[in-house]
């Protein structure tokens, strides 16, 4: 019901105009000594919660996520009593956390998904916070919990507006959410752009995705004549399943992720299945996946750098490292056991994807590229890169190697 977090989220919101830049400019704009409230609606999937902790990561912020639902009592948001080893002792909730965060830090963001889901005597509990910068604690004798005049508190909830909450949104609580803006679909072009970047698939597969997904919403919005939306977090979902798995199970896939999932009846499971077809959708994506496949192992050119050029790749990579470690600590990057994790690696994918690529390039020089072709039949580059799918082998299958490859043969870390 309620998730705490204090680290920052491997994904950002990939803004479609300047709504992240206006609404990071507005939590600035804030004097201190302030609880402010965002309130971000629009339909689902739309990436509102994502926007959400991007800002909060933006300003270096811990913020806790609550979950709206009618289930949810005051004493969840606000703190409880329990007996713990015989004694009784107060738990605190996200409100006081996030104040005692904020009181500590300087700031601290509050973000409620579905926040017209919660039960209006609920919602009170929020009123206070967000006009006089104060809770009392009802289950702790009124104890008062306040913002100190050094600190910001931002309060951000999320909505469909299309949907009618189980509960009312209370005009006095939703009037107090200063700023409303719309998160809507993105046009085409900055779709297939979020599709990209943060599946990592290639363009076209994700070309292909929003055209067919775009039309099945058209059916949805305009037609009525498909229930669900097919949105922007289904179309990166799909994405990141149909480029890790192989291509034998897309079938599998495009009825699990988009027709079952979509369909609320046959009826409808047949009006997708009816688009898909429409466009030849497996039988172009089914080509696309399989391209980085055996039928282009012996096409794909290897380029030979110099020595000059192979040490700038590692001096590159060792650079971002220490930054990476330096800011996220050396516990995210190893392990107990000193094995590497994986989110290390990922977040290079996503961030930092040409310093990763150039620098595992270099694996040529202990031959890893050639026993990955013969394990799996594919080719470790595509269109002249190096695949994730490469880099995963490599962590999966060859830990050691790669180890070894990072400490010896191609150094990037200072000390393990």
């Amino acid at each position: 019901m309620v998730l705490i977090s204090q680290n920052l989220n491997r994904i950002n919101y990939i803004q479609q105009y300047d709504e992240f830049d206006y609404l990071k400019n507005f939590i600035k704009s804030f004097d201190k000594g302030t609880c402010m409230g965002i309130l971000l609606h629009g339909p689902p999937g739309t990436g509102k919660t994502l926007l959400a902790i991007t800002l909060a990561n933006s300003f270096k912020a811990h913020y806790y996520i609550i979950d709206g639902s009618p289930d949810l009592d005051r004493r969840d948001i606000e703190g409880y009593w329990e007996i713990f080893n015989g004694e009784t002792q107060f738990n605190y909730g996200p409100l006081t956390k996030a104040i005692e965060d904020a009181n500590k830090e300087g700031i601290s963001f509050i973000i409620i998904n579905e926040v017209n889901a919660i039960r209006e005597s609920e919602q009170i509990s929020l009123n206070s916070l967000l006009s006089e910068n104060h809770v009392n604690l009802i289950s702790k004798g009124f104890e008062r919990y306040e913002l100190n005049p050094k600190s910001k508190l931002v309060i951000i909830g999320t909505l469909n507006k299309g949907v009618i909450g189980i509960n009312k949104l209370q005009e006095a609580f939703e009037d107090r959410f200063i700023v409303s803006p719309e998160i809507n679909y993105p046009i085409k072009q900055k779709e297939i752009e979020i599709a990209t970047i943060i599946s990592g698939c290639d363009k076209n597969i994700a070309e292909l995705v929003v055209d067919v997904a775009r039309q099945i919403r058209k059916q949805a919005l305009k037609d009525f004549s498909i229930t669900k939306i097919f949105s922007t977090r289904l179309i990166v979902n799909f994405c990141i399943v149909i480029s890790s798995m192989s291509p034998k199970f897309l079938r599998h896939n495009i009825e699990n992720i988009i027709i079952n999932k979509l369909g609320e009846n046959q009826e409808e499971k047949k009006s997708i299945a009816m688009i898909l077809d429409g466009k030849m959708f497996e039988e172009k994506l089914n080509k696309l996946l399989r391209s980085d496949g055996k039928s282009n192992v012996s096409q794909e050119v290897e380029i030979d750098l110099t020595e000059e050029e192979e040490n700038k790749n590692i001096i590159a990579m060792k650079k971002h490292v220490d930054k990476y470690i330096q800011f996220y600590g050396s516990t995210s990057v190893f392990k107990k056991d000193g094995n590497i994790m994986w989110k290390f690696i990922e977040w290079f994918w996503c961030y930092n994807r040409k310093i990763l690529r150039d620098y595992i390039q270099l694996t040529r020089k202990i031959g890893l590229h050639n026993l990955y072709s013969k394990t799996t039949r594919k080719n470790y580059l595509y269109n002249g890169e190096i695949t994730l799918s490469y880099i995963r082998w490599l962590y999966q299958n060859k830990k050691q190697e790669l180890m070894n490859f990072m400490n010896i043969e191609c150094p990037i870390f200072n000390k393990i």
